[in-house]
């Protein structure tokens, strides 16, 4: 049985010939709903299959055979006029299994920016987790995704991370509920870090998973990231007699075919888009042990095995989550530029100017600088995980949590990258028993101990 731990959330996951594509002047079509440019996926799970009622306060429904409260919140687009048009949020309460039911609530946070939290948590199982016990789960669509569909020609700078923030807790207050645990993972947890910075009051405890700190640029540190996460991979190659017999030289085959396929691509493939492959496998373990294979395959001219990786791509499109949060965000680090020193300094470069390229013709918000830095210190509970070989949300994307929330606790799972399909069981465990506390004090985390299996490293294909 799998938990309500989303093991596959992906900020970036660019289509690697897109990027080349855009830099030579694709026009980005802007402003639609769904998945934006290489960002997690939004999954077709959850609300599909009834009616979604368009009333307030949520009534009794089923979606996808499970009990559950469904309701639409409207909301101001602009909260500076009022009497401007209007957004009805998706909402969605799966209800406790037993009473009496606690006063605060389990808030999950879609990862994306443009995942919708009511069809994430249903393709992830969050219906089933124990956090559930004596907890309410709430699942608010942000605005713009999902249900919470936005009005005709939308005004795209009211489509960012702290009006969507501010929308959770006017539903949270409609509610009843007196404070939210809130949980999110990679870009969910910037809004979990976004949600506290506006509503301290509001937040009971915070759950973090594959996330950056809202004042580390993502951007500024994506290069080194992936650099990172290939070494930690080589040294594991290097470890096993199998992988290092068999591919002595991997690593070095890979910067050389960088260099020399961004001189002259082979197969249409540039160095840089061979980066942007390697890149992506290192998201997943399951993945990521194929590459000394890929490499060395294609240094020898067989390109089979990365044609088979390569093949990957999501919406090239910038759509209205996007345009918003993308391009007006000071987390995402779009002024970011290296040399970093790295074999993926090309494809980071690639990616960043693609981004540019496409904000530049997307009206700008001025965000505050202050909302964009932690806390000197909270005292609010914080339970962070994060993959030792995440190449774009690694622990060191989360430095000194101890200094800024005292009472927090971070687990590191060795050789995962973003996608923990492994270790569903032990976060579902470990979140209930943290939610249950309300500290990390005296936490038992040893259900994830030992909860990490690195598959075997592939010798031919």
């Amino acid at each position: 049985m799998t938990t309500g731990v989303h093991p596959r959330l992906r900020r970036l996951h660019w289509p690697h010939r897109w990027v080349v594509w855009l830099l030579v002047g694709v026009l980005v079509a802007g402003i639609g709903v769904g998945i934006v440019v290489g960002i997690d996926r939004a999954f077709s799970a959850g609300g599909a299959g009834h009616s979604w009622p368009r009333s307030w306060p949520p009534r009794a429904c089923v979606v996808q055979g499970f009990d559950a409260r469904c309701g639409t919140f409207v909301v101001p687009e602009n909260r500076e006029k009022p009497d401007g048009r209007t957004i009805g949020l998706r909402v969605l309460v799966l209800p406790a299994y037993s009473k009496p039911v606690a006063k605060d609530a389990v808030a999950f946070l879609a990862g994306g920016p443009g995942g919708a939290a009511t069809q994430q948590a249903f393709a992830e199982n969050w219906q089933s987790s124990t956090l559930r016990t004596s907890r309410d789960i709430l699942l608010v669509d942000q605005r713009g995704t999902g249900g919470s569909k936005p009005p005709h020609n939308p005004d795209v700078t009211q489509y960012g991370t702290r009006m969507a923030m501010d929308d959770l807790d006017a539903v949270r207050a409609a509610l009843g509920y007196r404070q939210l645990d809130v949980i999110g993972g990679s870009y969910g947890g910037t809004a979990a870090q976004i949600y506290l910075k506006l509503h301290r009051s509001s937040v009971r405890t915070l759950i973090l998973w594959g996330g950056t700190a809202i004042d580390v640029p993502f951007f500024g540190h994506y290069a080194v990231n992936a650099q990172h996460a290939l070494d930690q991979l080589a040294r594991l190659c290097a470890s096993e007699p199998d992988c290092r017999k068999t591919f002595p030289d991997w690593e070095r085959q890979f910067d050389q075919l960088v260099k020399a396929w961004n001189a002259h691509p082979v197969h249409g493939m540039t160095g840089n888009e061979l980066a942007g492959v390697v890149q992506s496998m290192l998201l997943d373990v399951q993945k990521a042990v194929s590459i000394p294979l890929v490499v060395s395959s294609a240094a020898t001219g067989n390109y089979t095995p990365l044609r088979a990786e390569g093949s990957r791509g999501v919406d090239s499109n910038l759509d209205l989550i996007g345009s918003s949060i993308w391009c007006n965000e000071p987390w995402a680090g779009l002024n970011a530029k290296g040399p970093w020193g790295t074999d993926f300094d090309g494809y980071t470069t690639a990616e960043i100017a693609a981004l540019r390229y496409a904000c530049s013709s997307v009206p700008k918000r001025a965000e505050p600088r202050a909302l964009w830095t932690l806390s000197t210190t909270s005292r609010v509970p914080v339970l962070a995980f994060a993959g030792g070989a995440d190449p774009q949300d690694p622990p060191a994307n989360l430095p000194d949590l101890k200094q800024h929330f005292p009472d927090s606790r971070f687990i590191i799972f060795p050789h995962y990258g973003h996608s923990w399909s492994g270790v569903a069981g032990c976060l579902d465990s470990v979140m209930t028993e943290f939610v249950q506390r309300g500290t990390t004090t005296g936490l038992d985390t040893s259900p994830c101990k030992g909860a990490t299996a690195v598959p075997p490293f592939p010798l031919t294909g």
